[in-house]
């Protein structure tokens, strides 16, 4: 019975732990049509910002495959549509 307990406790325990982490919100990306350097370093300083916050929040929800996952897949979008932007905004940097 003591072990039957002691799961339980654990389980609840780590269920608290993983709703007391804050899932960090994907920082918007300029118009890479008519983004300025000085935006698209921005853009590059918050992604990495929000990478590593990503990073910490699926730590914390370790115990969470769904909320681990999600994460993942978030960043990868993230991700995605920044190297998207620079790729777009060097080519017309380029032709300009």
């Amino acid at each position: 019975m003591n072990k039957v307990l002691a799961v339980l406790f654990a389980t609840a325990l780590l269920s608290t732990a993983a709703q007391a982490c804050v899932k960090p919100n994907a920082p918007e990306l300029p118009d890479p049509a008519s983004a300025v350097t000085a935006q698209m370093i921005k853009a590059k300083n918050d992604v990495k910002a929000y990478l590593d916050a990503a990073n910490g929040y699926i730590d914390c929800v370790k115990g969470s495959a769904s909320r681990h996952n999600a994460m993942v897949d978030e960043m990868e979008k993230v991700a995605d549509t920044f190297n998207a932007a620079v790729r777009t905004y060097k080519e017309r940097m380029t032709k300009a």
